[in-house]
């Protein structure tokens, strides 16, 4: 920025000096700048607000309705849940068991009902128990004197092992499960097969 000089001796004035250092000289005052009036000032304007721009390939508009079908999945025919369904059918029970038949290897056949004992000489055990006697023909004596117990009551068959001398076993479907000699007695089925020692028996319906 130039410095001001006199206009009267051309001399360099001294900043906000009233008078010339040099020749004495007032110095003229430039009048201020009037301000200018409020109607012929500029407009005040506000910076544009970013609009967002649109994405593209997204059509806008109102979202058209779903139609909803008449009936809903669960209350179309035959589509109800599992827990509605009726449950299926359990198989028939077999008929509670009353007596059976034991049909011995030796060809002897007994029909039993409630409670017997059986060996090659049960007779005394058998009439202290209150049970029935069910003497075995034995010529090899594998068969104890007491050897099996037998109940058939409230539609079951349960035998246990009188603690014979070569043991019971009970045969069910080419598997074979050892007596506990002496021990709990054990429930057995139609068609299964009782070894007492060297000799069996099945059970059948009677």
């Amino acid at each position: 920025m130039a410095s001001a000089r006199c206009v009267y001796c051309d001399a360099t004035l001294q900043p906000n000096s009233m008078y010339c250092v040099e020749c004495g000289q007032l110095i003229p005052q430039q009048p201020a700048r009037p301000p200018v009036p409020s109607q012929f000032a500029a407009p005040h304007r506000e910076a544009p607000v970013a609009q967002p721009t649109p994405t593209p390939g997204v059509a806008a508009g109102p979202v058209a309705p779903v139609p909803l079908p008449r009936t809903l999945p669960w209350q179309q025919p035959g589509s109800r849940s599992d827990a509605s369904a009726p449950a299926a059918a359990a198989p028939a029970a077999s008929p509670a068991v009353e007596r059976v038949e034991l049909a011995f290897s030796t060809g002897q056949r007994v029909v039993v009902s409630g409670s017997a004992v059986i060996g090659r000489k049960p007779a005394d055990t058998a009439l202290a128990m209150g049970a029935r006697s069910v003497e075995v023909q034995d010529d090899t004596r594998s068969v104890s004197r007491v050897h099996l117990f037998l109940d058939v009551a409230d539609g079951r068959i349960l035998i246990g092992d009188a603690g014979s001398a070569n043991g019971a076993r009970l045969e069910r479907g080419g598997r074979m499960l050892p007596l506990e000699s002496a021990g709990t007695r054990v429930e057995a089925a139609i068609g299964d097969t009782v070894w007492l020692g060297d000799l069996a028996f099945q059970i059948r319906p009677a």
